[in-house]
């Protein structure tokens, strides 16, 4: 075999063997809660929503790649479950909590290697505790806000007493980071929503599509999850998955 047929096979061979090599990932949707909220406008500041209510979702995600499970976002606090929501301006409530649902999956709390944060509001970060064994991602921007007296608004650092006490580990995160060194999940810095907002890309498809996970907002440029429909799987009783 000559110099030159040895390097063009071996060239031909790595896209084979970076498929060979690929993770396999998989990605739930999880029930975080229901926020009712009766005047829409607190949250525009184009007045675009002047006397209209609705139910916000609040969703958190697993994902699975390959061995090792990663959660992002913790929804609301498991004090609110089965809460009414009555007249409140903002009714917040939870029908599951997080370890009653990953359980439906067959996955354990302390199977959970890594807890990543979109933002530091408590609707994002309430059932954190419940995987105190994990690392926690989240922006440095937020990470320092949160423990400022006061805190600031939405926010509550019980919620992440573990990680803020130095009794589990954290990692602030600075500019976009590729959690598992692959490119199949990243984190995106999006601040403008708190001061270290993170978004997250989770690469569920063989073909290159993506699922992107992103902090939920009520706005004209808002940036729902967005399914790669060809990797779609409903798995029955249990939460919507996602599989490369």
């Amino acid at each position: 075999m000559t110099l030159r047929t040895l390097m063009l096979a071996t060239a031909a061979a790595f896209p084979a063997l970076a498929h060979a090599n690929a993770a396999e990932v998989e990605l739930w949707r999880l029930d975080c809660g229901t926020i009712a909220v009766k005047d829409l406008a607190v949250f525009s500041d184009t007045f675009n929503y002047e006397g209209q209510s609705r139910t916000l979702t609040d969703s958190c995600y697993l994902i699975r790649h390959n061995a090792g499970y990663m959660i992002w976002d913790t929804g609301l606090p498991a004090a609110l479950l089965n809460a009414p929501q009555g007249d409140a301006a903002m009714a917040p409530t939870l029908a599951k909590t997080l370890p009653s649902q990953l359980a439906e999956i067959g996955v354990k709390p302390e199977q959970i290697e890594t807890v990543g944060i979109s933002h530091y509001h408590f609707d994002h970060v309430g059932q954190a505790a419940d995987f105190a064994r994990a690392t926690l991602l989240i922006g440095k921007a937020d990470l320092a806000a949160i423990q400022q007296t006061p805190s600031p608004f939405g926010a509550d650092p019980t919620f992440l007493a573990p990680w803020i006490k130095g009794e589990a580990k954290a990692e602030p995160v600075e500019g976009d980071k590729d959690v598992f060194g692959d490119g199949s999940v990243v984190m995106l810095s999006t601040p403008g929503h708190t001061p270290g907002s993170y978004s997250l890309l989770v690469r569920v498809s063989k073909r290159g599509r993506c699922c992107s996970a992103a902090t939920r907002s009520i706005s004209r440029s808002s940036s729902p999850m967005t399914a790669c429909r060809p990797s779609i799987q409903t798995v029955p009783k249990r939460s919507p998955r996602w599989t490369a």
